[in-house]
């Protein structure tokens, strides 16, 4: 692949909408580069399911004649985009066997509002099975691979989000986070991942896991590109019960404004005890950065990872029993045996331990939104605590309820507070590590803030895997 398509393919999509916008680059031609480097390099991948090629091009082609007409949509006009494949939006198997035949009727509204920006989408890419069930070499699906090393897991559960967008296939994708599944694979694969407020963009027509814990949101390679995402499907959608009848602000408005100033909630409690040190090099690295950044660097008291766990865990695995049971009594053949465990563990949660931890969720809640108030402008932990995963051969049973099992996304899950991991360097073995920031509900546009004033004086956006 030649030197002029390679970086094509790893620019921002702020820098590719300019050229779509000034007519110098068509829309088809960035289209069939998409085409050509997915067909060229996704056997070794595995990140899309469904390819929609000549649904695509067409539309590239309507886009390039709308553009000439002077009728520019914006930002996503033109720009070829993938999908998760728990997305209402053509074929949508879920990464299941179960729902291997399966094709929506119409667009969910999170795509209809992409595609009315102007966004191109290309496919759709790989989940975990139904956004919970880890994929092994066994699985039905081939695992999605991790760029940077293909021996390993591109981090889920929106795996073929992550790898795809790392791999310079698309330039973002939309994945959902139950209790990390935007934010760990984007730290996996060493891209940005941003998970918006609860209610903030729709779910209606996304399958469900866990009701309340549910999220929808981008995957890109810079913070800039997944505020344009973010802008592209946000907004009020009555077809969701959850969704938040507020307005949506300008998330890029405050890209490029110094955090001078500014105070950076530190949740030491949740990681101390258990981050390995090869994660927990680079996080604390980048605490300096946000000190010379001028940036004030505050301890904010919070719970531990067990405590945490306790919270996520009755609530996601209760009701993703309650989604699925009656599919696993008809079609359990048909799931891989990690997803079929979780219904069962779910079965297990009694009605007063889901209740327990739905105060304690309210409890924690309440006193990150008084340290918001009162004590910090944002919080910061890292992403997860331990390294990236080889690509598994058999089911990891109940693991992810372990305390090995690092992963610090759930609290902004179970909080709903808006959250965004960027890349904050590599682990010894040369694999993405990252950072997340979170904040104060509906308030997406400070924590980009932060998070692009740390990404501008770090080279690690501009770090791509060679393939």
């Amino acid at each position: 692949m030649n030197a002029s398509a390679q970086k094509l393919a790893f620019a921002s999509i702020s820098t590719v909408a300019e050229s779509i916008r000034r007519k110098e680059l068509s829309p088809v031609e960035l289209v069939r580069a998409s085409l050509d480097r997915i067909e060229a390099l996704d056997s070794k991948l595995n990140s899309f399911y469904t390819l929609f090629r000549d649904d695509v091009l067409a539309a590239a082609r309507d886009a390039e004649a709308e553009i000439a007409r002077g009728h520019y949509r914006g930002p996503l006009h033109g720009i070829p985009i993938g999908i998760k494949d728990i997305y209402e939006c053509g074929p949508t198997t879920c990464g299941s066997k179960s729902l291997k035949d399966y094709v929506a009727a119409e667009d969910c509204m999170a795509v209809r509002k992409l595609k009315q920006a102007g966004a191109l989408i290309v496919g759709k890419n790989a989940t975990y099975e139904f956004a919970y069930g880890f994929p092994t070499t066994k699985s039905y699906f081939k695992p999605a691979r991790n760029p940077w090393n293909l021996a390993y897991d591109a981090g889920g559960s929106s795996s073929g989000s992550g790898s795809s967008v790392s791999a310079g296939l698309v330039y973002a994708s939309m994945g959902s986070c139950t209790g990390g599944s935007i934010r760990w694979p984007a730290q996996c694969c060493g891209i940005v991942g941003l998970k918006a407020t609860y209610g903030r963009v729709s779910r209606a027509g996304v399958y469900p896991l866990a009701w309340s814990l549910d999220h929808t949101g981008p995957l890109a390679r810079t913070v800039k590109d997944a505020t344009l995402m973010l802008q592209g499907c946000a907004g009020y959608d009555p077809a969701d019960p959850a969704s938040a009848n507020v307005p949506v602000q300008d998330f890029s408005a405050r890209l490029g404004q110094p955090i001078k100033a500014m105070r950076i909630g530190l949740m030491r409690s949740v990681y101390e005890d258990n981050c390995d040190p090869k994660i927990l090099g680079p996080f604390n690295t980048a605490l300096g950065e946000f000190e010379r950044l001028g940036a004030r660097i505050v301890d904010v008291p919070s719970i531990t990872l067990t405590q945490m766990q306790a919270i996520e865990w009755p609530a996601l695995f209760a009701e993703t029993a309650a989604i699925h049971i009656d599919n696993v009594r008809h079609h359990g053949a048909d799931y891989n045996p990690h997803a079929k465990l979780f219904v069962a563990y779910g079965l297990l949660i009694s009605g007063a331990c889901y209740l327990m931890a739905q105060r304690a969720r309210a409890q924690v809640r309440d006193q990150l939104l008084e340290a918001l108030a009162r004590e910090v402008d944002v919080l910061i932990l890292p992403t997860v605590g331990f390294p990236v995963s080889p690509v598994l051969d058999d089911s990891p049973g109940l693991s992810i309820v372990a305390e090995d099992f690092s992963v610090y996304t759930a609290i902004f899950n179970f909080t709903g507070f808006p959250a965004i991991q960027v890349p904050c360097g590599f682990d010894t073995d040369g694999l993405p590590v990252g950072l997340q920031i979170a904040g104060r509900p509906f308030d997406e546009a400070t924590i980009c803030q932060v998070a692009h004033a740390y990404e501008q004086v770090t080279p690690w956006h501009d770090k791509h895997p060679s393939l």
